[in-house]
């Protein structure tokens, strides 16, 4: 592989590991609102059981009763769906994780891949200067025992 080939394989592979985090983190985003949201149902859910069982105690008619308890059914629905919501959204976010870390992985085996090959040609240069330095010190030698 060429240097250039190389080189554009590592950009396009710099290029997706940055996609790929930049994807990972609005995946971890709406996890987090997902999350917020689910809060926000439980606290209200725990607010309004405090408020009907406060009116059931001091008393109400069985059509508030009922209000109460199928309002109390759709908010435990609602946590369940936003539950299920979440779970999806935490997938997602393992799946972006696993996304970025492939990408990355990509990434340093290129870098290590161009780096063998710098310290390879590195090595060819140092084996020709150290062949054209012998073959100067041999040149003088040789002219020295002309003398």
């Amino acid at each position: 592989m060429q240097t250039h080939s190389l080189t554009l394989l590592m950009e396009l592979a710099l290029t997706a590991r940055d996609a790929a985090l930049a994807r990972r983190g609005q995946l971890a985003q709406r996890v987090a609102q997902a999350a917020a949201q689910l809060d926000v149902l439980r606290g209200y859910g725990r607010d309004y059981a405090q408020r009907a069982q406060a009116q059931l105690a001091a008393g109400c008619d069985p059509a508030a009763q009922l209000n109460f308890r199928a309002f109390a059914v759709k908010l435990d629905q609602a946590v369940a769906a936003q539950e299920s919501e979440l779970r999806a959204r935490e997938l997602e976010l393992a799946a972006g994780d696993h996304e970025l870390q492939r990408a990355q992985r990509r990434l340093r085996s290129l870098q290590a891949l161009a780096e063998r090959r710098e310290a390879a040609a590195r090595g060819r240069a140092q084996r020709i200067d150290q062949k054209r330095t012998d073959e100067i010190a041999r040149n003088a030698r040789l002219s020295a025992s002309e003398w």
